[in-house]
C-alpha cells in the first residue's frame, strides 16, 4: 500500500543555461517575447543538467524526498532515456514499479532553454508514451491518494481513475495540465469530485471562462471543486479555498529564481505531503510554498526539491498567511 501514487509523465529533460541567450519582446510570438541565440554562431553552454522530467516523476521523487511512501505511474521506452529515468527513481527512492515500459516506445524527451531571468521556454518532443488505460493494471493501484498531472490532454483516462479512486476510497489530488484545461466543458464534471484541485491563476480563469485575475475570479474558482482549491500566483503567493469555500491567503517565499521549471510540482507534491501527513491546512500550505520556491533556485525541475531532514528549516521561515472572511 502506497501513501500516493503520483500519475503522469516521464521524460528526460536537459537543461542549457547560456550567456548568449537572450530575450527579445517581438510580437512575433504569442507570448510577446522570445529567447533568441545567435544565428549562425557556436554559443558557449555554462550549465547543463541532465535528468528525468515530467509531472509525474517530478512529484513521485518530491513526495519520496519528503518521507512519502510514492510510486510513479507513468510511461517510456526502453531506450536510453528510459533506462535513465528507471535509475534515477530508484536512486531517489521512488518506487518505480508502476513504471511502463514497453519494447519499440520512444520516450518524450524535452529541452529547456533558460533566459537570463530564470524563465524558460520548452522545446518537447512527444516519443509516443501517453499514458493509456489499456496499458495500466488497475488492481495494482493500491494507495492512499493519487496524484494527477498532466495526462496530455487523456480524459476518458482521468474519468477512469477519478472513478476508480471514488470507487476504492482513495483521495484524489490534480493539477491538470493545459490540453486537459483546453477541454473545458468536459473537465469541469470530473474536477467537481476531486478532493484537492491545484491550478495557477492563469488556469483558474480559463476554467471558469474569465479574463481577469482578480478575487472574484479566485471565489468563483473556488466553486469548480467541491473539494480543496489551491489558485498559485508565483512568488506573489497562494489563494486556498477549503471545502466549505473559506479562504486562506498567504504571501510566497522571496527567492532567486534561477529557473522556474518544476515550481508547480513543487508546490503541489509538498502540499499533498502535508495533507498525506495529516497536517493542519496552514502548515501543509506552508510546506507546499516551501518547495515550490526550492525548487526555482537550482537548475532541474527536482534538484531543488526539499528533503525531509531540511524542510523544517523553511516552516520555521515567517510567512504571512491568514484565514479571510
Amino acid at each position: 500500500m502506497f501513501d500516493v501514487i503520483s500519475i503522469g509523465s516521464a521524460t528526460l529533460d536537459v537543461f542549457i543555461k547560456s550567456s548568449d541567450l537572450k530575450l527579445l519582446k517581438t510580437d512575433e510570438v504569442f507570448t510577446g517575447e522570445a529567447i533568441i541565440a545567435p544565428y549562425g554562431a557556436k554559443c558557449e553552454v555554462e550549465k547543463l543538467v541532465i535528468t528525468s522530467g515530467g509531472g509525474g516523476t517530478n512529484t513521485a521523487v518530491g513526495f519520496a524526498r519528503l518521507g512519502v511512501k510514492a510510486a510513479v505511474l507513468a510511461r517510456c521506452g526502453w531506450d536510453f532515456a528510459g533506462r535513465m529515468i528507471r535509475k534515477e527513481l530508484k536512486k531517489e527512492k521512488a518506487d518505480d514499479s508502476l513504471l511502463i515500459q514497453i519494447e519499440g516506445d520512444q520516450t518524450d524527451y524535452s529541452t529547456i532553454l533558460i533566459g537570463p531571468d530564470g524563465g524558460r521556454s520548452i522545446l518537447v518532443y512527444r516519443g509516443g508514451t501517453k499514458l493509456e488505460k489499456s496499458v495500466i493494471d488497475f488492481s495494482k493501484l493500491k494507495t492512499r491518494w493519487f496524484y494527477i498531472s498532466s495526462l496530455e490532454g487523456n480524459l476518458d483516462l482521468l474519468n477512469e481513475l477519478v472513478a476508480f479512486a471514488k470507487k476504492n476510497k482513495i483521495k484524489v489530488a490534480i493539477n491538470p495540465g493545459r490540453r486537459e484545461i483546453g477541454k473545458r466543458q468536459e473537465l469541469l464534471p470530473i474536477l467537481e469530485k476531486v478532493d484537492v484541485l491545484i491550478v495557477n491563476r492563469e488556469e483558474a480563469a480559463k476554467l471558469v471562462d474569465e479574463e481577469f485575475f482578480d478575487l472574484k475570479l479566485f471565489k468563483k474558482a473556488a466553486l469548480v471543486s467541491q473539494g480543496i482549491v489551491v489558485v498559485t500566483k508565483g512568488a506573489e503567493g497562494v489563494y486556498l479555498f477549503d471545502s466549505k469555500d473559506n479562504l486562506l491567503v498567504s504571501d510566497g517565499f522571496k527567492v532567486e529564481m534561477v529557473d522556474a521549471t518544476g515550481a508547480g510540482d513543487g508546490f503541489g507534491c509538498g502540499f499533498v505531503a502535508g495533507l498525506v501527513k495529516g497536517w493542519k491546512l496552514e502548515d501543509a500550505l506552508k510546506l507546499g510554498i516551501s518547495n515550490g520556491a526550492a525548487a526555482v533556485t537550482e537548475i532541474g525541475a527536482k534538484t531543488g526539491l526539499l528533503y525531509e531532514r531540511n524542510f523544517h528549516n523553511w516552516l520555521e521561515k515567517s510567512l504571512k498567511m491568514a484565514w479571510k472572511k
